[in-house]
């Protein structure tokens, strides 16, 4: 087991959601100029026809919001571990061309990671009508709340495309201050934190090999930096497929460690605007939703658009310590981790070329939704 951090960790990422509710300073704003070289480079891609899985960035000038973007991130990696970007007018474009301005905003911020064993690049978080709960089944396809988790790469964009009727509330609490608390309140809780679970291998989950072979820790600490994975659904699916039920104290662990993720001092709730993208740390963050209500039209329903991103440089993880990764497997370990295949790790599951025909194929997939806007646009008649 790694070393256990046993100080107070005091930085920016830890922040108690009581001092934000009056602090908008998460959120930032698109600036006209920002908005005019959005449009033009939409009508760019959309003249030449270019899926936007083969975009680079030279086919998406943004000559200012592009730097922009980057100091934004700073506060993402460095900083806070999250903000909010505002201002972006989706009923100015199809929603295939909004998925285009996300997938181009990503290019300037790093390297998108796969999201499932279909390597999907761009996922789409909708309720498909399913029932919460059934191992095969991902959560954010149902409209049910789901427990603050962290997912797969370094961090994850969510992009609002469509607001619900009523519900689907954002959450976001910090890591960094949950561990300050444990280490404040029950500081005998962090050695099974460190220690890590088991995790059920859900698209395995009917194999010889139901779960993780290895444990995969909730906390690591390397030059002083505190970094998180934890979703604890799949800790709990794998102690039901084993029938090995957790320790009494690592119960409790898990137990406090929701206690403080929902203690409304601690994280912070946000509302989500149409055209609103949330950018979090998934090192230092995790991230909730509350339980929704779509309107009967199908054109209206709550449809998010999601990226999980790989960052470079790479954060400074502890020997062990999953590194954010595609979810197929969803963690991989650090330093050559056999996969399912029996093979080491390439790396950290990022695409290996956009332009590759598999990427291209899977990164739209989710836009064949009924009700989808995929006509004519103001910026231009071709959806990119």
């Amino acid at each position: 087991m790694a070393d256990i951090l046993t100080e107070i960790v005091r930085h920016p990422s830890a922040w108690y959601g009581r001092d934000l509710l009056n602090d908008s300073s998460w959120i930032v704003h698109l600036e006209p100029g920002h908005l005019a070289e959005i449009a033009a480079a939409v009508e760019s891609v959309g003249r030449r026809a270019l899926p936007f899985a083969a975009l680079t960035k030279d086919d998406f000038p943004l000559p200012t919001l592009g730097p922009q973007l980057r100091r934004w991130q700073k506060d993402v990696v460095d900083g806070r571990g999250f903000y909010v970007l505002r201002g972006l007018n989706t009923r100015d474009y199809t929603d295939e061309q909004v998925g285009t301005i996300f997938w181009a905003m990503g290019l300037y911020l790093g390297r998108a990671v796969t999201q499932n064993p279909k390597a999907d690049l761009l996922g789409h978080v909708y309720d498909h009508g399913r029932r919460y709960g059934n191992t095969d089944l991902r959560g954010y396809e149902t409209n049910a709340h789901l427990p603050f988790h962290t997912d797969s790469g370094d961090v994850v964009g969510l992009l609002c495309l469509h607001r619900s009727k009523s519900g689907g509330l954002s959450s976001v609490v910090s890591a960094v201050t949950i561990h300050n608390e444990i280490l404040k309140r029950h500081p005998e809780y962090l050695a099974p934190l460190y220690r890590g679970f088991h995790y059920i291998r859900r698209e395995a989950a009917l194999t010889e090999s139901p779960v993780t072979p290895h444990r995969l820790p909730v906390f690591g600490a390397r030059d002083g930096l505190v970094s998180v994975r934890l979703i604890r659904n799949q800790i709990n699916a794998a102690c039901t497929k084993t029938g090995v039920p957790l320790e009494s104290v690592e119960k409790e662990a898990l137990d406090l460690f929701d206690e403080l993720a929902y203690d409304p001092a601690i994280h912070l709730d946000m509302d989500l605007q149409q055209g609103d993208i949330q950018f979090c740390n998934n090192y230092v963050t995790l991230h909730s939703r509350t339980s929704y209500v779509d309107f009967p039209e199908a054109e209206r329903r709550r449809h998010m658009v999601r990226l999980w991103l790989t960052m470079d440089p790479r954060r400074p993880l502890a020997d062990g310590f999953p590194t954010a990764s595609s979810s197929s497997p969803r963690f991989r370990r650090r330093a050559g981790q056999p996969t399912r295949s029996g093979s080491a790790a390439r790396g950290d599951g990022v695409a290996s070329s956009p332009r590759s025909p598999g990427g291209i194929a899977r990164v739209a997939a989710g836009w064949a939704r009924p009700g989808r806007r995929t006509g004519p646009s103001r910026h231009g008649n071709r959806p990119a």
